[in-house]
């Protein structure tokens, strides 16, 4: 007589409800969003990092043409992308840095940082935005900020260092 009762009211159970389920599946979908997220921003970070080598990079390759030419207009670079000068077999810079025509930001690649509202807009790639015989600038962008360069946003990178636009 129990056993039919205890079947009547639910007690025995074969399987889990649906709302057992669908919170269960909720409790994933909100980690996995957590992962995602955290995932996201770690590839923004490594994305950074990789920038600020490359214009280091770049200024150190710079530095040695004018050491060794004494002229950064060696290089031979138009105010465009910085792996652009690699067509040019004349560069100074091409010779010194022989991968620069792959020396290319990370995530945009066909977007020039010409200016510093271009580069703020949206992300851009490593741009000469000057290059004369005693000095030089090379403009580009960090999507969250890395090391001593916290924020996001616009920087140039010129024979005394990398600053903040």
């Amino acid at each position: 007589m129990f056993k039919n009762t205890r079947a009547r009211f639910g007690t025995k159970r074969d399987g889990f409800t649906l709302v057992e389920i669908l919170i269960v599946v909720g409790v994933i979908g909100l980690i996995l969003t957590g992962l995602v997220l955290s995932l996201n921003s770690k590839q923004k970070q490594l994305r950074d990092a990789k920038r600020l080598t490359d214009v280091n990079t770049i200024k150190d390759a710079l530095q040695v043409v004018k050491n060794e030419t004494g002229s950064y207009e060696r290089a031979y670079c138009d105010l465009t992308f910085v792996s652009l000068c690699s067509k040019n077999e004349n560069s100074e810079l091409l010779k010194i840095l022989p991968e620069l025509a792959q020396v290319n930001d990370p995530d945009v690649m066909n977007v020039a940082c010409t200016s510093a509202k271009a580069c703020y807009d949206s992300g851009c790639n490593y741009t000469f935005t000057k290059l004369d015989e005693n000095d030089f600038e090379v403009y580009f962008h960090l999507e969250k900020g890395i090391d001593e360069f916290k924020s996001k946003g616009c920087y140039k990178v010129t024979p005394l260092g990398i600053t903040k636009l």
